[in-house]
Parts: structure tokens; C-alpha cells; sequence
């Protein structure tokens, strides 16, 4: 995924009159072979950011899209979000143009003036990697570039899921005998608030298109959705009847679909992000824990903690297309959208089954250590990130070699992993 902008750009009338009344955007898909997907965002500035445009387009291979909106304002910028197998081949323009339809300038898309790249991080890359370490009660924050912890950040009781939202530089953390949600700000690396969740509020998930986060809670039997604007519970839904025990849960983004694992009832419950309703159950194999999406491919990965497998699920008809037989005890799913492969550690065999998504086989088994349990993916630097529960650490594996690089020590007991690219 790359984050892309316009930067604030000023627009202050002159004679009455704005120089630029409409912005022209052109995406260009030069992949011959794979789509690509861009989510647009558009922000009014004035005393506050207000977001008054927001689209999400798939462009075909080869495919170039047009799009005008309306910019008859004092200032505005324009964000951009490439996801899928043709991002780093798909690129984007943008145009202003004033009353008479004619170009008066042209934008430059910039990252690291807004997202602060840095020496040995991929360009546009913010690279940090947040670990939530469930005994200690805290967040290790991770500088991606040189392995380094940067930040401890104190959470609520039994830290469990994390999640981030790289278009606003948010990270959601469940916790899991608190509760809530700590709300962290990527900047700072301080607490921004606490949102109250159900009870058991074990994983989280956020939907970058809408800026919704959902939050699974094992105790109660709910998912809590939150507005990330305003840091409030919007709703509660519940996603299967009788106990599920919600123990994971992802969103397709492209999609506006949530997909929540629920452990007793070995189903994993369909959400629709626009009516926040249930659509569909989906049987899989037995205690299903943890959910991981391709959003550029549309599959769904769910680790079946008993049955040693990960269920594949194909997001366009809500079917099974196969169960990969992984290790012992598999728990949460890091995928890499970059290059279709997804990450699996698995607890009772120390070690990461990693499944090609093309062929939905395990190519290959990496050596971990004790424990191994949260899992989370950079595309922009192809580095997977797994936590070590019984070492108190996170081996760092090379995507290219598929191999481990480095082992960063962190708190106790770390869970789970959220990465912003």
C-alpha cells in the first residue's frame, strides 16, 4: 500500500474569483497483467479538515480513469491510497482547473513531506510496527528502518489486537480485560482517548474507507463499531445467535465488508459496512481465531485453531475455495498484499507456514520462536513481523529470502502485531 497528497493547497480568490473551481484526477494502470485499486480522499481546509470527497475506484490492467471534483474552496488537499498487485505500476495525476474547464496547474503528489520517510525506509514510508504486549499492559512501537523500539506506550489490561488506520495515523488497541479501545496518535505515540467496547474486546479492525473501526468482543458475544472522527461507539452488532465467542476480525475495505471468526460456532459472520448488518454466515473448521484479507484479491484467510488449517474464502461469493493444512495451532495472519503471500505462526510448532496466494499452498515453513502468535506484513519493505509470546520478542522475516533477519526484544508476553507502512 503507498499513501500519496497533494499537501494543503491554497486557493484564495483573486478578484472574487478562484484561480482553480475543479481538480481532475488521473489514474493510470500501466500493468498489463493486474488491477489495481485507489481510494480517494478530498479535504476541505479551513479551520479543520473536513473530508467532503471519498471514492474508491478499481482500475483494469492497462486502464487509465478520470475523475473532476468539485475545489472551489480557499484550500483543499487530495490523499491518495494504491493497493493490489499493480500499485507500484499504477500512478496517479492531478489537475486544477478554473471556471472554463482549462488546466491552470499541476499538483505534485507528495509522501514524504506528509507521512516523514526517513533514512533506510521505503519512500513515502512511515515504517513503524506496533506490538501489543499482553502481560506488561503496554505498546512497543518499532522503527521499521532500524529495528529499534522508539516508544513504550502504557494501554489498558491484557492488550490483545491492534490495528492501524495509515491515512490518519491512528492506532486502535483492544484490550482485552479492560474492555476498551486505547486510541494512539502515530505522531506522538500518546494516548489520545479510551473508548469504551464490549466485554473481552480481543481483536480490532479498521476500514479505511469509511474510517470505521470494529472491534470483536469474546465475552459478550458483540462487535462494537466506533467512528474514528469523533471516537465514539456508532453501533453494536451482534454477528452470530447463541455464543460465538468472537475471537478475530478483518475488513475488505475495498469492499465495505467486515469478517468476524467466531470461535465456538465455526462459522466466520458477514458484516455489511454500510448498514452495519449481518449478511451471511460462513462454515469453516473447528475454533476458528484469527482474519486476515487480501483486499487487492478479495480472499479471506481465517486460522482454524484446532483444526491446524486456514480457510480460504473467496470474498465475491462468501464460499470456502479450500482449507491449507498449516501447523500446530495457528494463530493470527499477516498478508502481504505486494506479493500474495500470507504469514502464518503457528503456537505449538514454533515455526510460520507461509501460503502463496496464487496457489493457496504452503511454500514454505519458517523457524520462529517460543510461541509464536501475532503476525503483520509491510508491502512497502516486504518485512513480516511475529511475535514470540514465551521470548518476549519479534522475529523479523525478509519477504525475498523468507527467511528470519533479526529479533527485536520487546514487552511481556507480546500478542499481536499492527504495522503502518
Amino acid at each position: 500500500m503507498a499513501i500519496l497528497s497533494t499537501g494543503p493547497i491554497e486557493n484564495n480568490a483573486v478578484n472574487s474569483v478562484r484561480p482553480t473551481v475543479q481538480v481532475t484526477v488521473k489514474v493510470d494502470n500501466r500493468d498489463a497483467v493486474n488491477p489495481s485499486a485507489v481510494l480517494i480522499h478530498g479535504y476541505n481546509l479551513t479551520l479543520t479538515r473536513t473530508l467532503y470527497v471519498s471514492e474508491l475506484i478499481t482500475v483494469s490492467p492497462d486502464e487509465v480513469i478520470t475523475r473532476n471534483y468539485f475545489a472551489n474552496l480557499d484550500a483543499y488537499e487530495f490523499v491518495f491510497t494504491t493497493e493490489g498487485l499493480a500499485e507500484l505500476q499504477t500512478e496517479v495525476s492531478v489537475w486544477g482547473k478554473d471556471s472554463a474547464g482549462q488546466l491552470v496547474t499541476a499538483h505534485r503528489l507528495v509522501s514524504a513531506e506528509l507521512l516523514g520517510a526517513e533514512d533506510g525506509a521505503a519512500t513515502g514510508s512511515v515504517n513503524r510496527i506496533y506490538v501489543s504486549n499482553f502481560n506488561s499492559n503496554d505498546v512497543s512501537v518499532i522503527n521499521g528502518a532500524t529495528g529499534a523500539v522508539v516508544a513504550v506506550i502504557p494501554v489498558g489490561v491484557n492488550p490483545a489486537g491492534v490495528a492501524v488506520n495509515p491515512l490518519t495515523n491512528r492506532i486502535y488497541v483492544a484490550n482485552l480485560n479492560s474492555d476498551n479501545v486505547s486510541v494512539i496518535d502515530g505522531v506522538t505515540n500518546t494516548i489520545l482517548t479510551t473508548v469504551p467496547a464490549g466485554g473481552g474486546s480481543g481483536a480490532v479492525a479498521v476500514n479505511t474507507a469509511t474510517n470505521a473501526i470494529y472491534v470483536a468482543n469474546f465475552n459478550d458475544n458483540t462487535v462494537t463499531v466506533i467512528d474514528g472522527l469523533t471516537n465514539t461507539v456508532v453501533t453494536t452488532i451482534i454477528p452470530a445467535g447463541g455464543s460465538p465467542f468472537p475471537t478475530g476480525i478483518g475488513v475488505n475495505s475495498l469492499t465495505n465488508t467486515i469478517y468476524v471468526s467466531d470461535f465456538n460456532s465455526d462459522i466466520v459472520t458477514v458484516i455489511d459496512g454500510a448498514t452495519n448488518t449481518v449478511i451471511t454466515q460462513i462454515p469453516v473448521q473447528v475454533n476458528p481465531f484469527r482474519v486476515g484479507v487480501d483486499p487487492a484479491t478479495n480472499r479471506i484467510y481465517v486460522s482454524n485453531l484446532t483444526s491446524n488449517t486456514v480457510s480460504v474464502i473467496d470474498g465475491a461469493t462468501n464460499t470456502v475455495i479450500t482449507n491449507v493444512l498449516v501447523g500446530t495451532t495457528p494463530a493470527e495472519l499477516g498478508v502481504n498484499v505486494s506479493t500474495n503471500a500470507i504469514y502464518v505462526p503457528n503456537r505449538d510448532t514454533d515455526n510460520v507456514s507461509v501460503i502463496g496466494g496464487l496457489t493457496n499452498t504452503v511454500i514454505t515453513t519458517i523457524p520462529v520462536g517460543n510461541n509464536p502468535n501475532g503476525a503483520g506484513a509491510n508491502p512497502l519493505t516486504n518485512r513480516i513481523y511475529i511475535t514470540n509470546q514465551d521470548d518476549n520478542t519479534v522475529s523479523v522475516i525478509d519477504g525475498v529470502t523468507q527467511a528470519v533477519v533479526s529479533v527485536i526484544p520487546v514487552g511481556a508476553r507480546p500478542f499481536s502485531v499492527g504495522v503502518n507502512p
